[in-house]
């Protein structure tokens, strides 16, 4: 097992009802199934289905990048509209 430290903005703060969490992920987990572990903790079952900019130890990645002990994940929401 890991850890990794997952910190919101915008509307999934509203969902989570923090800004902060550390998650227990198995070795080998991705952004996705972090997403998905989230998805099912808040019951929110389209959060992978948000449009966001995903962030990890300042560093954009894509959802199938892997995670590692003591990442810093930050979800953005990409807001859209003018």
């Amino acid at each position: 097992m890991m850890q990794v430290s997952v910190t919101f903005f915008s509307f999934i703060q509203q969902w989570a009802g923090t800004d902060r969490l550390q998650v227990d992920l198995t070795e080998e987990s991705t952004v996705i199934s972090l997403l998905e572990i989230l998805s099912e903790k808040f019951q929110i079952p389209a959060i992978k289905d948000q449009p966001l900019s995903i962030m990890v130890n300042q560093k954009v990645v894509q959802p199938q990048s892997v995670l590692n002990e003591g990442d810093q994940v930050l979800l953005l929401p990409i807001m859209e509209g003018g």
